[in-house]
């Protein structure tokens, strides 16, 4: 990986994107529709997101993308998992989704004039608990089943410090090597980490729908991109 280019990697995120943008029609694996729905919004979520990053780093703002990538890479892993259960954990992604609108729907009822027959749909609709519900809730869990290491959480909790305000945001528009430190107007360059990490979550996350769909269309052209990149070719045990 250390002898790839930061231009390399940029490449390979542009041809990736292109190549998803060029996809032909998508089928389905026999009675599986449900986890394809919410695969292929995430797939294209990912994509979406990688472009934009390059967007902004063009502008300049490549401190910014970061905030985009924390995003990318936790559903590229919420993906992969999706991709490993199935029905069972597209159903697990629906019980959560109604159990947090149903959440939404108690607090507005009590701090905001929402009309009540919307906060009765909301409320009326059942919610199921279910093991996968349970796992999809926590992040850290999602990824314990996929790297018992926790590489990928490590990764996903420093990016947490360019999404959240932390100390890690701040400091990237502070000079500690001046006597007092400075401050700076524009923030630290941040090498190839926006490209790294956008061509590392397009393969994964690419792969992982490649599985939930008939003939696989995408594996060998993504798996190319990872040779080239000397990238990890999917997350978990998938070949």
């Amino acid at each position: 990986m250390s002898n790839v280019t930061q231009q390399q990697y940029r490449e390979a995120v542009e041809k990736m994107i292109a190549d998803y943008k060029a996809a032909g029609p998508i089928e389905t694996k026999q009675r599986n529709y449900r986890p394809v729905l919410i695969g292929h919004g995430w797939c294209t979520e990912v994509h979406r997101l990688a472009e934009s990053s390059l967007h902004l780093v063009d502008l300049g703002y490549a401190h910014e993308a970061l905030i985009l990538l924390r995003t990318m890479l936790e559903t590229t892993v919420s993906l992969h998992w999706l991709s490993q259960k199935g029905d069972s954990g597209a159903l697990g992604v629906f019980a959560e989704g109604d159990r947090l609108n149903r959440a939404a729907a108690a607090d507005m009822e009590k701090g905001f004039n929402v009309p009540q027959d919307l906060i009765d749909v909301i409320k009326n609709v059942p919610v199921e608990k279910t093991d996968e519900s349970e796992i999809f809730r926590k992040f850290q869990a999602q990824c314990d089943e996929i790297d018992p290491k926790r590489e990928l959480y490590s990764v996903y909790r420093f990016l947490c410090g360019y999404a959240h305000p932390s100390s890690v945001g701040a400091f990237a528009f502070v000079e500690p090597m001046t006597k007092p430190p400075s401050l700076r107007s524009a923030p630290k360059a941040q090498g190839s980490m926006v490209e790294v990490t956008a061509a590392m979550c397009l393969i994964w996350a690419g792969r992982a729908f490649d599985e939930m769909i008939n003939g696989k269309p995408r594996k060998q052209f993504l798996r190319s991109v990872a040779r080239e990149l000397g990238l990890k070719p999917i997350l978990g045990r998938i070949t």
